[in-house]
């Protein structure tokens, strides 16, 4: 098998805001991106995922963050390396959608300035060169009238298109790796499914794998090869989309798909829920952290934190519910 294109391993992100608090938003996770596939990251609101992202993007410093494990892109370790090493790296050999392209995006240049500017640097070519390769990219991204587009500044769009002009700059350097944090938030119903099929297209015409940060299952079957499921900043599942939709493991991933409305479930009148909320980042409880809202909970699993078990390639979950199918035992 071929060495993969991301290999994160046993990566920490801690906060340290005080003397007195320890805020754990990335604990101990480890994964890998394949060339050509799209990893999806799912899980509630203070999982982890954004922090996980941004970490492996080295757009958070020390302090406030404490940073510890390993990010390797393509063998090459990012953890520690030079700012202008990074620079060099970001936008050319991985690049990343945000989840907010309004604040993304420079209020005060045109967008023909802002995919240029990407273009310049990176791939060293003339403004003339940048400027009819601007154009083909917002052509690639689906704008009609992409030469007009290159005088328009972000407040003159929608969200859809300010999205495509993310998507337009972030693929402006053919990436390997895309990360994509809730690419479709905020959008209507049809213009989520346009971006996505977007990132289909890009994805086959350059040959890129993205890491999909996602809450939304419904993008996770669409989109996903496999997913890696997050809970208070650790990885309770790793599955191949097919596997988690068709056996989900962990209670927490039933318990996320059982909260999907179901075209064929007219007798149900409301939607089934996981009761409570993801712990604060400071206050994780003891043993495994999903028990206090988990049905099968036992004194066992208070007293202690699971490992994460492997149960066959490339599925893994954290629950002693399946400590005897464990790999070996």
């Amino acid at each position: 098998m071929s060495e993969p294109l991301l290999q994160v391993s046993h990566l920490k992100t801690y906060f340290e805001p005080n003397k007195t608090r320890l805020v754990k938003a990335v604990d101990d996770i480890s994964f890998q991106v394949n060339k050509g596939e799209t990893l999806a990251v799912v899980g509630e609101s203070g999982s982890g995922k954004s922090v996980t992202s941004l970490t492996i993007m080295g757009l958070l410093f020390s302090p406030p963050a404490k940073i510890e494990g390993s990010v390797k892109l393509e063998g090459e370790e990012l953890i520690g390396l030079s700012d202008r090493k990074l620079d060099q790296i970001r936008g050319n050999d991985m690049s990343m959608i945000f989840q907010e392209p309004m604040t993304s995006l420079n209020p005060v240049f045109t967008i023909g300035n802002q995919i240029a500017e990407t273009l310049i640097k990176h791939k060293k070519i003339s403004k003339k060169a940048a400027k009819e390769e601007t154009i083909r990219l917002l052509k690639l991204v689906g704008f009609g009238r992409a030469e007009e587009m290159l005088k328009e500044f972000p407040h003159q769009l929608s969200g859809g298109m300010r999205q495509r002009v993310m998507i337009a700059i972030a693929m402006a350097c053919n990436p390997k790796l895309l990360i994509a944090d809730e690419p479709t938030t905020a959008l209507d119903v049809t213009i989520q499914q346009q971006i996505l099929d977007l990132m289909i297209k890009v994805k086959e015409e350059f040959q890129s794998s993205i890491l999909l940060i996602t809450h939304d299952l419904g993008v996770v079957a669409e989109m996903a090869d496999r997913v890696l499921v997050m809970y208070a900043g650790q990885v309770v599942e790793q599955a191949t989309a097919y596997e988690l939709f068709t056996n989900p493991k962990h209670p927490y991933t039933v318990g996320l798909l059982n909260s999907m409305p179901k075209i064929d479930d007219e007798q149900k009148e409301r939607l089934d829920a996981i009761p409570g909320t993801v712990p604060a980042a400071h206050r994780f409880p003891e043993g495994c952290r999903f028990a206090p809202r988990c049905p099968h909970a036992t004194d066992e699993c208070t007293a202690s934190m699971p490992p994460l078990i492997d149960l066959e390639q490339h599925r893994s979950v954290r629950c002693v519910l399946y400590k005897e199918e464990a790999v070996g035992v």
